[in-house]
């Protein structure tokens, strides 16, 4: 399981990445809306948010799906980021974007990585803290913040949030262990037979290996395109021929079963 996960981390990144551009055409919506008069939000807030998303939420996606920024602590980046842009959303529009920080919790659950689950709860927690402490100082909009003074705010909104919050995770952790339990149990077990891996590749063109070998050494579909010169289309069709051929669409089963011989191969070839 955990082999898998590490070798898929990079996909995994890649649509988490995607997902924080979803959010940030969000937050665009949320401005223009306030510019042309739909919402009634100050023009400075709406600077402010807009600076915010692109620092949390632009860079981070731009890093990875630009630059193929694959490091292992970026995904620990991504969390922190929509953590920090959650906060910022409460601090503006306070009980109004209170529903925003599951996102962080959400996307750390698509790793099936409890650690990272943890983080993102720590980091949440220490958001929605922050958010009330700036807001018991300075609230931009006090019409929409229901509490006044720093410890009606404290005790009658950051912490009942808080616990609501811890609802959601406990949710989050719960569904996310139990689907980590049901891939480990449907994977297919490992299978070292030389003779059938290598009926595979018979079965595949020469290009069809070299694709379904990165594949099962964790690389993206944007990384093999990179690896081998293709379009990111043509690496699409023949990851589609692949699957056709072994009849599974099941990325993450093939690595489970055949990662083993990604080392071998590179090893004793020295071409990947």
């Amino acid at each position: 399981m955990e082999i898998v996960l590490k070798k898929n981390e990079a996909e995994i990144n890649e649509t988490a990445a995607r997902g924080l551009l979803v959010v940030f055409g969000v937050v665009l919506l949320t401005d223009i809306f306030g510019w042309i008069g739909i919402f009634d939000i100050f023009p400075d807030m709406t600077i402010i948010l807009l600076v915010a998303a692109f620092v949390t939420l632009v860079l981070p996606a731009v890093l990875i799906l630009k630059f193929r920024f694959y490091s292992t602590v970026m995904k620990y980046v991504i969390v922190a980021a929509a953590a920090v842009m959650a906060g910022t959303a409460y601090v503006l529009f306070t009980f109004q974007a209170v529903i925003i920080f599951v996102i962080p919790t959400l996307i750390a659950g698509c790793y099936l990585n409890k650690r990272l689950l943890c983080f993102s709860g720590g980091m949440t927690i220490a958001a929605i803290l922050i958010a009330h402490v700036i807001t018991g100082y300075y609230l931009r909009q006090p019409w929409i913040e229901p509490f006044w003074g720093m410890s009606a705010i404290i005790r009658y909104g950051a912490i009942p949030r808080c616990l609501q919050y811890l609802a959601c995770f406990c949710l989050i952790w719960f569904f996310t262990d139990r689907y980590s339990r049901i891939l480990l149990q449907t994977l297919p077990e490992v299978d070292k037979s030389r003779e059938e891996f290598e009926a595979i590749l018979r079965e595949l063109t020469e290009r069809e290996q070299s694709v379904l070998m990165l594949m099962i050494g964790g690389y993206t579909n944007s990384q093999i395109a990179d690896k081998l010169c293709l379009s990111n289309g043509t690496v699409k069709n023949y990851i589609s021929a692949i699957y056709d051929k072994l009849g599974t669409n099941e990325r993450n089963a093939l690595i489970m079963k055949y990662h083993s011989f990604f080392e071998e191969y590179d090893q004793s070839h020295g071409k990947l």
